[in-house]
């Protein structure tokens, strides 16, 4: 009897091997990393993608503590080639809130000013934290540079575990590139089925700090009387709205969230806001692409 219940035992494990789903356990990140690829189309389909450019309609909505009008409807582009790329957004609030350009050009990373010498708090972070871009991860799939495409000459620290989102089974995949901020926390979430790459989280936590304010938000939105708090400011990217644009899946719906909070007696208030952009129009190897969108001071 024993001896059944032991055989028993050992073909279980067989199956639980051999069967998909059964007893499943995490895949290793270089499995998660296949299986997201393969979601986008043939890997050599997407290796022919020298450039892309997605425009469309954009939403911005401020949540807490920004001069813009809420809810503006605008619109918005972002154009990737090789490792250079960049987003611009543009509303009608030309005088409080135009909008936002972040751009990388291969060497060095440049974001609009909202007005002269002055910058939203969005762009003060990527400004700071410019190594997402230069990292290629800024756009997800939507950039060239994603470097999940090309992992095998990315030297990252990677760790995959199983997680809900927005109450989905998802897979989340800890991300540390080599060469990073070292007080940044980036997360990545793929949907436990379809691979697809839904939502990337970038958080940083930082004391005694408000600078990324600056003058953009509302006077009485935040004061600061003394040290001795924790900042928090967290980047989501959001991807939604999968179709196929010929032999590629790719998201047309892009959402930016972004928001500064503040722990401490001494600091109150903080910043949020929204930025929704859907795709009009995909188009893909453009010949001709200006140069100067990859930079914001030329």
């Amino acid at each position: 009897m024993k001896r059944n219940i032991v055989f028993l035992l050992i073909a279980c494990c067989i199956l639980t091997v051999q069967i998909p789903g059964v007893c499943a356990s995490n895949p290793s990140p270089e499995q998660l990393i296949a299986e997201h690829v393969k979601s986008i189309g043939d890997p050599a389909v997407i290796s022919q993608i020298k450039s892309i450019v997605f425009t469309g309609n954009a939403t911005i909505n401020f949540i807490i503590g920004a001069l813009g009008l809420p809810n503006q409807r605008g619109t918005f582009t972002i154009v990737s080639q090789g490792p250079q790329f960049g987003i611009l957004m543009r509303f009608p609030d030309t005088l409080t809130y135009p909008g936002e350009h972040f751009a990388y050009d291969g060497k060095t990373v440049t974001v609009a000013n909202y007005a002269v010498g002055s910058k939203t708090p969005i762009a003060e972070f990527i400004h700071r934290y410019n190594k997402i871009m230069k990292n290629g991860m800024l756009g997800g799939i939507l950039s060239n540079a994603w470097p999940l495409l090309d992992i095998k000459n990315k030297k990252a620290s990677m760790k995959v575990r199983k997680t809900k989102l927005g109450g989905a089974d998802v897979y989340e995949l800890e991300y540390r590139p080599k060469d990073y901020h070292g007080d940044m926390k980036i997360r990545m979430y793929f949907d436990q089925e379809t691979y697809r790459h839904l939502c990337t989280e970038y958080k940083v936590r930082t004391k005694d700090d408000t600078t990324l304010l600056g003058a953009y938000v509302r006077p009485g939105d935040i004061s600061v009387s003394a040290t001795n708090s924790e900042t928090y400011y967290t980047l989501v990217e959001s991807f939604g709205d999968f179709r196929k644009i010929g032999d590629l899946t790719v998201p047309h719906n892009y959402t930016l969230d972004f928001s500064i909070s503040h722990i401490g007696a001494s600091v109150s208030g903080g910043f949020a806001a929204r930025w929704t952009m859907d795709a009009l129009e995909i188009m893909s190897n453009m010949p001709d692409i200006d140069q100067r969108f990859f930079n914001t001071e030329k």
